[in-house]
């Protein structure tokens, strides 16, 4: 069987569609520096646009893994079209679609959500990524002029997880430019305003420091006229607070949206927009992880499709993949005792094991940490999932634990521990079930 997940090992999620598949052509445009642009994109034009109209052009943010060279990035981008991945909203739609060939790179700058980090870049490929895309945009619309179609001055932006993140930047940046905006997976939304109880909201956790880093104020006027969709899942697990956010802007995320589960930051979050942003629907789709609703956010912008005022969308509350939670550990293994019957090689004799019966294993299952109790004593604590192999009777999660780590707990005086989930609404393991360390 194959094995889904390996500690070390980075897996990408991709939404792919069950419905038509996109068709149309797809072009590869190099960077132009002294159009503005230091990265290439990608043109896609579906075979339904309509040439005799005059049509917005679709944007959305890259939203891809670390690639070893721009060419291998293209690659991997173009593979994704065709299976109803981010081609499939501009296909449903009949517009044409612009997509960034802009790399992630390790370290703190996030490029693909634009968060502080990459934002306050001075110079270099990275600088204003915002401004960047708007001129990649704008080259579109000249590109597009050559094959016979006219295209809007304004434009849609649809985006999901980072690529819904940096959409919902963007418009808050240039909210001049953009009709409207379908985004999801973004639990911490940049809110409209530059202060909160008193104190200043930086970018990207609110508006404060914008003028300050662009040299042009916020327009709160031109923002609150673009009909925005904003959803989540109520089973997301993906805290971005843990890899995206500095200290200080992942203090002022703490301060505003608070110290409880990402799913109650999140409400704060639509209890805060409700508050401050009249053009925004949000919603949280039950039953439902880290996945896009695509259906939603095609009716959304198609709704829009001249902008605003907003007109509140009817979701449908469904999703391809529902989440099947919590999933239900029905043994603990330590080590090589697990009956695995493939991909044992990349066991070791000290991981800890989980076996979870059923079909369905959830991506963000990742997220989840464990702690090693005796006799009531934490004895190890937050040991994360690091990966999953998936057999006929279900699979069984791996969670690594070192040398240190294990001859710490066989210096116990019994070799019986308990094992408790810091997620139990995610990942329930019974109180009854124990595993002995050898």
């Amino acid at each position: 069987m194959k094995k889904y997940l390996v500690m070390g090992l980075f897996l990408w999620f991709s939404f792919v569609s069950v419905w038509a598949q996109p068709s149309g052509k797809t072009y590869t445009i190099a960077a132009n520096p002294k159009a503005g642009f230091s990265w290439g994109y990608l043109l896609y034009i579906p075979d339904t646009v309509d040439k005799t109209k005059k049509l917005p052009i679709l944007f959305t943010m890259n939203d891809s893994g670390i690639f070893k060279s721009a060419a291998e990035l293209e690659q991997a981008t173009r593979e994704r079209f065709g299976r109803g991945n981010e081609d499939y909203i501009a296909y449903e739609i009949g517009v044409p679609m612009v997509l960034p060939l802009i790399p992630r790179e390790k370290g703190e700058v996030n490029s693909h959500d634009l968060n502080r980090a990459a934002f306050l870049v001075k110079e270099g490929p990275y600088k204003r990524l915002d401004k960047q895309v708007i001129a990649m945009l704008q080259d579109a619309r000249k590109q597009l002029k050559k094959e016979g179609i006219l295209t809007q001055k304004k434009f849609l932006v649809a985006g999901f997880s980072s690529a819904g993140a940096f959409g919902w930047k963007l418009a808050l940046l240039h909210p001049k430019k953009i009709l409207a905006v379908a985004a999801g997976g973004e639990m911490y939304p940049a809110l409209p305003v530059k202060s909160f109880k008193e104190k200043e909201l930086l970018f990207p956790v609110g508006v404060g420091d914008v003028k300050e880093i662009t040299g042009r104020d916020f327009n709160e006027k031109a923002w609150r006229r673009i009909p925005i969709l904003l959803t989540n899942g109520a089973y997301d697990y993906n805290d971005p607070l843990n890899y995206l956010f500095g200290q200080e802007d992942g203090d002022l995320v703490i301060y505003v949206f608070g110290r409880g589960t990402l799913q109650a930051r999140w409400e704060t979050a639509r209890s805060l927009l409700a508050q401050l942003a009249p053009n925004v629907q949000t919603h949280t789709y039950p039953k439902t992880e880290h996945e896009p609703i695509q259906q939603d956010m095609i009716a959304f912008l198609k709704m829009h499709l001249q902008g605003g005022p907003l007109r509140p969308l009817t979701l449908t509350d469904t999703a391809d993949n529902p989440a099947w939670l919590p999933l239900q550990v029905s043994q603990l293994y330590w080590g090589r005792q697990t009956p695995l019957t493939h991909d044992k090689e990349y066991l070791r004799d000290t991981d800890l094991m989980l076996q979870v019966p059923g079909d369905h294993m959830p991506f963000w299952i990742r997220v989840v940490a464990v702690d090693i109790i005796q006799n009531g004593e934490v004895v190890l604590s937050g040991l994360p999932v690091r990966g999953f192999f998936e057999e006929e009777n279900g699979f069984f999660l791996q969670v690594p634990v070192d040398a240190e780590e294990a001859k710490e707990l066989k210096t116990k005086s019994s070799s019986v521990f308990q094992v408790r989930s810091a997620l139990p609404e995610v990942l329930h393991i019974p109180a009854e079930l124990t595993v002995q360390i050898k």
